[in-house]
């Protein structure tokens, strides 16, 4: 059904040729796509870089994602449609989610110590707010809300810290959350009971703050952020028994 694809380009080629093969099956909006792990080993390529396509191919109008079904073909582009947007942010560069999470997991920890001692009244007033926000974006189960305060619950810590090094490196990393794609990623997987979960976690990690603990932070933090690197792995639609790989990879 679909052709190998080369390491290089993976994200775009993936893009045209999802399109591609839409365009020359009997394919009608409203059908149903396969399991992505099935897409991504037929396309030779990690489940990130198909999540990736995906996403655009949703911003696009082209796909749709309904969490816990899978994955639907929205409308059949023309070739105008897909030149316009393919111009735009099917093009655009974007660093990818795990690539973000990992650089996160070897700053941020440290960012929190350091925060935890410099932040001052200000800078504790801004992150009780933020986890106020999020714990009334959690209550009302508004997840979009909840991922907003998130994201500026992240920045206040790094600039609770007060170091021009600091927030000229983490902020524009923390920043890669919102992009288009991305967000459209983390939107497919997120539910509220995981929200539930990240509340949490965040609630550790400004308690430990607070403590001063700086094991605890470190501890907390890095947890947190590995969990949110796990959630990116969960799966959009639940395998059925034909789907189970049992490679043992």
């Amino acid at each position: 059904m679909f052709e190998k694809i080369a390491p290089t380009l993976r994200g775009r080629l993936v893009v045209e040729q999802i399109i591609s093969w839409l365009k020359n099956q009997e394919v009608s909006v409203g059908d149903k796509l396969a399991p992505e792990r099935q897409l991504a080993v037929a396309m030779n390529v990690s489940r990130n870089t198909l999540r990736e396509a995906i996403a655009i191919l949703q911003l696009a109008g082209i796909l749709e994602v309904k969490q816990g079904s899978g994955i639907f073909v929205a409308s059949i582009p023309s070739e105008a449609e897909v030149a316009s947007w393919m111009n735009g942010i099917g093009s655009q560069g974007q660093l990818d989610p795990e690539t973000a999470i990992d650089a996160r997991i070897a700053l941020e920890p440290g960012i929190a110590i350091l925060a935890a001692t410099a932040a001052g009244p200000a800078g504790w007033e801004k992150l009780e707010s933020c986890i106020e926000k999020m714990n009334e974006a959690r209550r009302s189960g508004d997840i979009d809300s909840y991922r907003r305060n998130d994201n500026r619950l992240h920045r206040a810590i790094a600039l609770a810290t007060h170091n021009r090094f600091i927030t000229a490196t983490v902020l524009p990393l923390l920043d890669t959350a919102q992009q288009p794609v991305w967000y459209t990623i983390k939107n497919n997987v997120y539910t509220t009971e995981l929200m539930n979960q990240s509340f949490q976690e965040h609630v550790e990690i400004i308690s430990a703050m607070r403590d001063g603990d700086s094991g605890k932070i470190f501890t907390t933090m890095t947890r947190h952020l590995r969990r949110s690197k796990e959630r990116l792995t969960i799966e959009v639609e639940p395998l059925g028994a034909s789907d189970v790989d049992t490679t043992g990879d």
